[in-house]
Order: structure tokens, then C-alpha cells, then sequence
């Protein structure tokens, strides 16, 4: 606790220095990498994606996480996603088009994919060959029995979900998504695969029939019967042969989600490039594990990540600090790259932020996201200061 605030402390007393012009008094940190988001709104013409390219050349980014998979539709040019219906231009293919600008300025490109987030509009898809019309079997169901193809905006947005998300218990979804990547590596000179969304929704998902059956099949018990303490189901049955049960049915989801990410890193491999495999995770690493079955400290410590982006979001910066102290601490610093959020706090709180991370060993960032840099062109020259140049 000490520690704590004695690094808290420290954050906030050089952000003061920064303000007040004590700038060059600042012990600024030496980020290996410096990256930042790009949301697919930014990659429908030429003039945008050279206008984030030029910014991040011109500020000493060396990573771009760029969005070309954000509802079940491409940003590129796929055999199996159907082109996002925002490209006006069919021939225009902004993945491609990032590479050929970014490389070669030294400017390294992730293809970020939104992995079982499917759908999140009342609206169903303009395109008959979308995933949510061509296999809307394949979709979360939660522990009420509805499927969530059913459920309004909302709905999601009053139970704090974001919206239809595929079932990581479908053998075909977890087939379907690994194809993805495997075009994406084997046709695109990427410099990694960024999986976002690679988890359920909360914790009562999921309960598609499917997965439902597979579970039965090796257990014996139908999950949804867990998930409701059927009494006269369980009479009879010892109160730890029920825990165990649950256990079994947590790791079982839990598990299925690994298991997608091993496949993803196993045909990386195979593609023989320099290519890294990470993911945007819930920074938490417990309640990513026991609330969304995201278990991220694993996939570093068994190396099936290169490295983790927390989405470290917080405006309070003591609730930020918090986060870095749960970390692993057998986890390497530089297998976490902090994620900072300047969409919802001002350009001193974000500033403070850096210094917090800095402070605690974690240098290299990634800042949520470049519209806020593109709308207020004060921003990051702010949080410039605590970089060396």
C-alpha cells in the first residue's frame, strides 16, 4: 500500500513539474513501443488512413492497431468476410493500403480483429452473405434460454453488453475465425494479429445448445440446470460433487476460448513470418478470468500471446495504479503493453497516466485511440512530454 502511493505520488508530482516547466527535471521513460488504435472509420479513403500515417510517423509511433474485422464484415480484401458496406470503393483495399504507406516509414501494422463480437445494431446486415444471416445458429444464448439474435439494442445496452457475440463453444466458430486469420497472415504482410473481443459477454454465456450438448456429453448434466440450482435435479447430490460440476463448466468455457487462441498462434507459425499474436484483454486479470473466461496471464505465461494490450481505461488514476499491482508478477513487463484511454479524460489526466506506467516499469503503451489525437490537435504534444525524443 505504501508503495502505492508513494509511485501515485510520484506521477502526479511530475506531472506537475510538466506543467510548471520543470520538464526537463522528469525522469521521462524510453518507450520500446509506442502504438495506438485505429477505429475502422478511419480506413474508408486514401486521405484518412495517409492523414494517421503521417501523424504517427510525425509523434515516434511504432505500432498501429488497425480495425479491419469490426461486425462480422472486412476492411480488406477477404474470400471469406464480406467487404464492410462503408467502402464505398470496392477496389480499394485499406489494409493493403496501410501497409504500402506504413512500412515504409518503420511503422509496424496489427491487424485488429474483432473476434466474436458479431453484430450490435436493431438493423440486421444489408449483405445476405453476412455471418449473423447465413448462420445465426452459431450465436450466444445467455443463461434465460433467449438467444441473443433476438434481443434488442437496448437490451444489450441496459445489461451492459455490447452486442450478439458468437458461441466460443461452436466447433464451426472457432473453424470459421481461424480461417480468417490464417488469410489475413498468408495474404497480408502484417506485423501482428490483435484479437479484440476474445471473450464471452459476461459470465451467464454461454448456453448455445450446441455447447450445451458437448458439455452433457462429457459430464453428464446439462449446464443450464447449473446455472439455475434445479433442486430437485440436485437432491441428493453432495454440495462439493455441485462445485465441482461448476468448476468443470467454468473451465470448459474458459478453455474453449484458449483453444482458439493456440490455433491462431499455430498458424502464425506456420506462415514462417515475423508475425505477433496479442489481444486487447479486460485489465483485471482475475475478473477477466472468472467473469468474462478470459484467461490472458495464462496465454503470456504459456506463450501463446506475444503480448497483452489492458485495456486500461480508468479516468481515476488510483484505480489505474490498482490494476498494474494485480498483474503476475512472474509475467515480464514488456509482455504487457499498458492501454490508455484518451477518449474520456483530458489530455493531463491521460498525461498522468503515462507517468503512472512509466513509473511502474511498463513502457510501452498504446493510447485508445487516434480520433481523439485527430479532433484535438493539443492532445498528444501533451503527453509528449513524458517521452524522450
Amino acid at each position: 500500500m505504501i508503495n502505492h502511493q508513494i509511485s501515485l505520488f510520484r506521477a502526479v508530482l511530475f506531472t506537475a513539474l510538466l506543467l510548471f516547466g520543470a520538464g526537463n527535471k522528469v525522469p521521462a521513460a524510453e518507450a520500446t513501443h509506442r502504438g495506438m488504435w485505429i477505429i475502422r472509420d478511419q480506413l474508408l479513403k486514401k486521405e484518412s488512413v495517409d492523414q494517421f500515417i503521417n501523424f504517427a510517423e510525425r509523434n515516434g509511433f511504432t505500432d498501429l492497431f488497425v480495425q479491419v474485422r469490426g461486425r462480422g464484415d472486412a476492411f480488406y480484401r477477404s474470400s471469406i468476410v464480406p467487404l464492410s458496406p462503408a467502402i464505398v470503393d470496392p477496389s480499394f483495399d485499406p489494409l493493403q493500403y496501410i501497409l504500402e504507406q506504413a512500412h515504409p516509414r518503420s511503422v509496424k501494422v496489427h491487424a485488429w480483429l474483432n473476434t466474436y463480437l458479431l453484430w450490435s445494431s436493431d438493423d440486421k446486415p444489408t449483405d445476405p452473405q453476412h455471418l449473423l444471416l447465413q448462420h445465426p445458429e452459431w450465436c450466444t444464448v445467455d443463461s434465460d434460454g433467449k438467444k441473443d439474435i433476438h434481443r434488442k439494442e437496448k437490451e444489450f445496452r441496459d445489461n451492459n453488453i455490447e452486442g450478439v457475440y458468437l458461441s466460443p463453444l461452436v466447433p464451426e466458430v472457432k473453424t470459421y475465425l481461424v480461417e480468417i486469420i490464417r488469410e489475413l497472415v498468408e495474404k497480408y504482410n502484417v506485423d501482428g494479429v490483435h484479437l479484440d473481443y476474445i471473450r464471452y459477454p459476461k459470465d451467464s454465456y454461454d448456453f448455445n445448445e450446441v455447447g450445451r450438448q458437448r458439455f452433457k456429453d462429457i459430464y453428464g448434466v446439462d449446464p443450464i440446470l447449473l446455472s439455475i440450482t434445479n433442486k430437485s435435479f440436485f437432491s441428493g447430490m453432495e454440495a462439493k460433487t455441485i462445485e465441482q460440476l461448476m468448476e468443470k463448466w467454468n473451465d470448459f468455457r474458459r478453455d474453449a476460448i484458449t483453444e482458439l487462441v493456440i490455433d491462431a498462434r499455430e498458424v502464425i507459425i506456420a506462415t514462417r513470418k515475423p508475425i505477433a499474436l496479442s489481444a486487447a484483454v479486460k485489465p483485471d486479470p482475475v475478473e477477466a478470468r472468472y467473469y468474462f473466461y478470459q484467461d490472458w496471464e495464462k496465454w503470456l505465461k504459456s506463450a501463446y500471446l506475444d503480448f497483452a494490450v489492458p485495456m486500461n481505461y480508468t479516468k481515476s488514476s488510483e484505480q489505474f495504479e490498482e490494476i498494474l499491482n494485480k498483474f503476475d508478477p512472474l509475467i515480464l513487463k514488456d509482455k504487457i503493453w499498458m492501454g490508455i484511454a484518451v477518449y474520456n479524460q483530458g489530455r493531463y489526466d491521460a498525461l498522468t497516466k503515462v507517468l503512472i506506467a512509466h513509473s511502474n516499469g511498463f513502457n510501452n503503451l498504446v493510447f485508445f485511440s487516434y480520433e481523439s489525437f485527430a479532433n484535438q490537435p493539443n492532445y498528444f504534444p501533451t503527453l509528449m512530454r513524458a517521452f524522450n525524443r
